[in-house]
């Protein structure tokens, strides 16, 4: 094997008890490229991740820290090509090496695709929290008529697949530069002119000038319990909220903080560890608790 076609291994430390939730949030890598090395009787493990190219190591680099270097050993099973995933009956999402290589979508009915790098680090659809979220979108009408906001929008799926599904007010918000450089560039890929507002800013401190009729939130559980009320105040009467990244211990806490603010729980669905809630403000009923001064522009 030559050195260049030696694959990359990115590693770095992480808590003992948070070895599970690391190999959860690394799931889009595939099966077999996840290593745990326990470290003795100490609370940290070294987690390895054995990638193909060098882009992806340097999207985990961006987004966790960690180290990079060339792998010397004889590993060299390839993470295997992933497939288009068919959302609802109305949605696909296909590696964009698929289009790269000049291949045609498969989508049945002429439905539209959505074009995202298999590899990357922020999310193609194929994790549980991810995945929940999107089939019940497509499951939703009159996105073209909707404002939506798409909160922690890591590779911009979730917006891009609303602008997909109809919607053309949307706005993307995320802590990190590096990803909303990717979303943009995701963006770019599927279609041919830019309409997201990809905004650097969380949930704490962003502020929305008017409801919107859709939000989405594939975040954490301390997140959404300290943004309830501004996630509340931000839904137009009859808004749908779609939340997911919560562990199924932890749905019941969020049903209930998200019903203190008058919205009312619509769905569940659970998928392994993992659930999706979808709430729906009642009509003609606004939050008082969290006004809406006005920051972001139509």
């Amino acid at each position: 094997m030559t050195d260049s076609a030696l694959p990359w291994v990115w590693s770095r430390l992480v808590p003992a008890k948070m070895a599970d939730c690391w190999v959860e949030r690394l799931h889009f890598l595939g099966p077999g490229s996840l290593v745990l090395h326990r470290l003795g009787s100490r609370p940290t493990v070294r987690l390895e991740a054995y990638l193909p190219d060098l882009s992806t190591g340097r999207e985990l680099l961006d987004r966790y820290g960690g180290k990079l270097r060339k792998d010397t050993s004889a590993w060299s099973a390839a993470t295997p090509r992933s497939k288009p995933l068919r959302i609802g009956g109305k949605l696909w999402i296909v590696p964009e090496a698929e289009r790269s290589l000049g291949k045609k979508a498969a989508s049945p009915g002429g439905l539209p695709s959505l074009f995202i790098p298999a590899g990357m680090a922020f999310g193609t659809g194929r994790h549980a929290t991810t995945g929940m979220i999107l089939r019940e979108m497509v499951t939703i009408p009159d996105w073209h008529k909707s404002r939506t906001l798409d909160i922690g929008t890591g590779s911009g799926i979730l917006a891009l697949a609303a602008r997909k599904l109809g919607a053309t007010r949307i706005w993307a918000l995320d802590t990190d530069p590096s990803a909303l450089a990717v979303a943009r560039r995701n963006e770019e890929a599927n279609f041919p002119s830019a309409a997201i507002r990809w905004v650097k800013a969380d949930l704490a401190r962003w502020r929305a000038a008017k409801p919107f009729d859709r939000i989405v939130a594939n975040l954490y559980l301390m997140p959404l319990l300290q943004g309830a009320a501004r996630l509340a105040a931000w839904l137009a009467p009859e808004g749908v909220l779609l939340v997911s990244g919560l562990l199924r211990e932890q749905a019941s806490e969020i049903e209930a903080r998200f019903a203190q603010e008058g919205l009312l729980l619509q769905r569940r669905k659970r998928r392994g560890k993992w659930t999706m809630l979808c709430f729906r403000a009642p009509p003609h009923c606004h939050s008082a608790k969290a006004p809406l001064p006005s920051s972001d522009r139509d």
